[in-house]
């Protein structure tokens, strides 16, 4: 695998793709001027009044190396580069204002509002339900300040989640997808459950909603688990699943020059590695795998292993013993632009998860405040005092909610937990 001192012009070249032409000028002066234009097609202008005042050079590397280098190059449409900033910013759950502009340059290039809502809906596979919460209820501010309405009709595909996950999946992965569906028929994994719930949840109910083209949810996908790092395997079945999808071996590429604008040169040439693999797969005699042909045969093995209202009621039934709200309170919460983000929170989240019965709802719930804490961002920040909160109403004294938070000191760091401690005092003090 290549390492991260391997420079730009030999990852480009390893991967099979020509950097970008340079005009002839003034150094630096067509670059930014290709800079300003991909900005202008995305919404933007020059940062350079608001960057400057720190120091010059920020704001001419952004425009001129990441704009003008990078998001300017033509082997991927600027349509199709955005809806990458929105997937990995999202998954990253740490940017904000980075994701509002890139929201809005998803609308620029002509990304439709539901669009949208599906590529921040996707991320809670890979990122979790605060991260792509938080994206949805950023993307209705920025809709409402253009006068955009998304509706509230229901974005589900029909069917049978075991069976359409089962077919998504072997379409996309092929034999190795083969042999962990039947991994999940015969419980031979370490975590039937957890293969369960990826084939039923995250490939039949999530991947196969209309909303968004498969093919773009594999685009986006590919670059959210680069972006999360450390998932060589997954990166490799993603682009296999993005040539399988359509995509070329220079379109990614080029997925992965741009990721070094928002994830760095590390986690982006860890994922050359993965990639170079599949590549030299596809060039052997027979070149890729055509889609596993016992997709009919699993899928009709068994079926859903239960109904979405039996999960949605046990999920209403669980937030009720752990906390004030209710069930019709959080599916009302998203109606207005992803009705469906609040349902799953119930049937996944509380039915499927925290109702199994292999932990009390305490330990549960202190569970929930030390992963939240460990994560840290702002987009966790309101699940965390919702879960703080539950932890109290589910029996845990202030003591333990401060031992569960303490106790990811050495996996957190001081700041993150600094900042849990302070959201928790902060709880406590509450009438």
């Amino acid at each position: 695998m290549l390492k991260t001192s391997v420079g730009f012009a030999a990852a480009t070249a390893a991967l099979g793709s020509p950097a970008a032409a340079e005009t002839t000028g003034a150094p630096g002066n067509d670059r930014r001027a290709r800079g300003l234009e991909a900005l202008r097609a995305v919404g933007g202008g020059d940062f350079s009044r608001t960057l400057d005042p720190l120091s010059p050079d920020l704001s001419r590397l952004l425009i001129e190396d990441a704009y003008g280098d990078v998001m300017a190059r033509p082997g991927l449409s600027q349509k199709k580069r955005e809806l990458i900033s929105v997937a990995v910013i999202n998954v990253l759950g740490t940017a904000r204002p980075a994701l509002r502009f890139h929201i809005g340059g998803m609308l620029e290039t002509g990304w439709s509002p539901r669009e949208i809502v599906e590529t921040l809906l996707h991320a809670v596979i890979y990122g979790g339900f605060p991260f792509a919460q938080d994206a949805v209820l950023l993307a209705r501010e920025v809709f409402a300040e253009r006068g955009i309405t998304v509706g509230t009709g229901t974005g589900r595909p029909e069917g049978d989640d075991w069976t359409l996950g089962v077919q998504q999946l072997l379409m996309t992965g092929g034999d190795d997808a083969g042999a962990f569906a039947r991994r999940v028929i015969d419980g031979s994994g370490p975590s039937p459950d957890l293969d369960r719930l990826t084939i039923e949840f995250a490939h039949g109910e999530i991947w196969n909603r209309p909303g968004l083209a498969l093919k773009d949810r594999e685009l986006a996908t590919l670059a959210m688990v680069i972006a999360i790092g450390n998932l060589d395997s997954t990166v490799r079945f993603h682009v296999e699943a993005c040539l399988r999808t359509g995509w070329t071996r220079a379109e990614i590429t080029e997925l992965l020059i741009q990721m070094t604008v928002y994830v760095g040169w590390p986690k982006a040439l860890m994922a050359v590695g993965p990639a170079l693999a599949v590549f030299a797969e596809v060039e052997k005699p027979g070149g890729l795998a055509a889609p596993s042909s016992a997709g009919e045969t699993i899928a009709g093995q068994r079926t859903q292993a239960e109904t979405d209202d039996a999960r949605f009621n046990r999920g209403v039934a669980a937030m009720g013993e752990i906390s004030q709200a209710s069930g019709e309170a959080v599916v009302n919460a998203f109606r207005d632009i992803a009705p469906d983000l609040g349902r799953y929170i119930l049937e996944f989240s509380y039915g499927d998860v925290f109702s199994r019965p292999g932990l009390d709802l305490k330990s549960r719930e202190l569970a929930a405040v030390a992963a939240l804490t460990t994560r840290g961002t702002n987009a966790d920040e309101t699940p965390l005092k919702v879960h703080v909160e539950a932890a109290l109403n589910t029996g845990a004294t202030k003591e333990e909610v401060t031992e569960a938070i303490l106790h990811v000191l050495p996996y957190a760091g001081f700041s993150r937990v600094q900042s849990a401690m302070a959201l928790a005092s902060r709880v406590f003090s509450q009438p």
